[in-house]
């Protein structure tokens, strides 16, 4: 578990740092339109969504092992690509089909990582929480580095930084152990499941927000509130922060409440942090609606992938987390064009902010009706 979590750390770190910015420099240096941005990261989205489902089924038939180190293998030559031909990054050609490929290396391997968690951590919460930490510590420093980078050095260099952190990644992988589980046959789309379906759904539609840190957020942050590219960076570094600071206490409350009521709050808080953007002007500000929607993600991230392990047979794990986060990346491909959208039509803060975060609270209220007479079923430990 201890490995899986490092190498996610470092595929995160080297993503994120290219991820938060790439739609400014798309906006601003190639010109293209936020619409036409949105539009790109929903096209990784969807591929991302694919891959997702099909790399979760074939998980479960040739290894979680071998799937994690194919996606960081793939991941290490998109970014030696784009170090070796820094051209690419100045075409608005080229550089879309690079931050797509980066989309599908990174959706690859996510099934593989959480069947990992599930098949080998005692407490499944527990595990969860942790993989996230370690996420969260990479997407937090990642922006970081990222910000401050850009103040001093171009665009291209955070892909050195990515070609670095996945190569440590890939190196590090090799350390994994297969863990145990039930062999399964390569099966068609979908699952019979009807819980791992809803509960899809329903976090498509938190996704949505969740994808409002691209697009909408950066350039919400650097060209309406006129934030400097460090001080971007220090918002998405202390998400990464208050994770690591505030978990492992969230993951006390979340143990005693259940799956079903963390869920419910955290999808409520986390929608209303991120709508709180809106009255936002200065860093300090900033930095305490993230705090705020922080403790929303940290309730709710890691028992929304608990419910899916507990509804699962573990045979079919690696699948229905593929499934599970195939819907989370077609929430994360509707978002930017959602957001893209509002953002070309309006400036008005809280107009942008309502709309962008209108699907997570209608989430609350289906996943409230929905199981609220079938919560036992989420609340296994």
């Amino acid at each position: 578990m201890e490995i899986i979590t490092a190498a996610s750390t470092l595929r995160g770190l080297a993503y994120s740092s290219i991820w938060v910015y790439s739609s400014i420099y798309l906006h601003v240096s190639l010109h293209l339109s936020l619409i036409i941005v949105g539009a790109i990261f929903a096209i990784g989205g969807g591929i991302a969504g694919i891959v997702q489902i099909y790399g979760g089924i074939v998980s479960d038939r040739i290894g979680y092992r071998v799937t994690v180190l194919l996606s960081l293998g793939i991941l290490c030559m998109i970014y030696l690509l784009a170090v070796a031909d820094s051209g690419i990054l100045r075409s608005s050609l080229a550089l879309p089909g690079i931050l797509i490929a980066l989309m599908f290396g990174n959706a690859l391997q996510s099934p593989a990582s959480n069947a990992f968690i599930s098949l080998s951590s005692d407490v499944k919460l527990k595990g969860f929480s942790m993989l996230r930490v370690g996420s969260n510590i990479g997407w937090g420093i990642g922006p970081a580095i990222g910000g401050f980078v850009l103040s001093y050095y171009p665009f291209s260099s955070l892909f050195k930084i990515g070609l670095a952190m996945s190569l440590i990644s890939l190196l590090l992988s090799f350390l994994l152990k297969e863990p145990g589980k039930t062999m399964a046959s390569i099966r068609k789309f979908g699952t019979e499941n009807r819980f791992v379906i809803i509960l899809s759904v329903i976090a498509l539609l938190l996704f949505i927000v969740q994808s409002q840190e691209t697009v909408t957020l950066s350039n919400y942050a650097r060209l309406i509130r006129g934030l400097p590219y460090y001080e971007l960076g220090i918002i998405y570094l202390t998400n990464g922060i208050f994770v690591v600071l505030s978990q492992p206490f969230i993951f006390r409350i979340s143990r005693r409440i259940g799956n079903f009521i963390s869920y419910g709050i955290g999808t409520l808080i986390y929608s209303a942090g991120f709508f709180s953007y809106a009255f936002d002007h200065g860093i300090v500000s900033f930095i305490l609606s993230t705090v705020f929607l922080t403790v929303g993600e940290d309730f709710a991230f890691p028992t929304g992938v608990t419910m899916i392990s507990n509804v699962s047979k573990p045979e079919n794990i690696g699948k229905n987390m593929g499934l599970y986060n195939a819907f989370l990346s077609a929430g994360r491909a509707v978002g930017p064009i959602l957001g893209g959208t509002v953002y070309s039509m309006t400036t008005d803060p809280i107009l942008i902010w309502f709309y962008t975060t209108l699907s997570g609270f209608a989430s609350i209220v289906i996943f409230l009706g929905i199981f609220t007479k079938n919560r036992v079923a989420l609340d296994q430990k």
